[in-house]
């Protein structure tokens, strides 16, 4: 999955238009409701936690920052035997 196919799961999750990966959720119109609904989907979908509270740092506040931590997490999670 890259940033567009999980700017399309944001989409459908919280049923708002991505049109920008980098603006925050709250400014797409995201509410806490679809916060722990794409947290939920997310889990699912790529095999991670994460920590709803998480969302409330600034730094994972977009659609962008979002799936950069949850590629970099599930990338740690592939034994280094399996990633080469």
């Amino acid at each position: 999955m890259n940033q567009s196919q999980f700017d399309q799961l944001v989409e459908q999750i919280c049923a708002v238009t991505v049109t920008d990966p980098e603006k925050p959720l709250v400014d797409l119109g995201v509410d806490s409701l679809h916060t722990v609904a794409l947290v939920m989907a997310v889990e699912e979908e790529y095999g991670v936690e994460i920590d709803p509270d998480v969302l409330a740092d600034p730094a994972l506040t977009s659609p962008a920052d979002l799936w950069r931590s949850v590629h970099a997490q599930a990338a740690a999670s592939i034994p280094a035997t399996a990633r080469n």
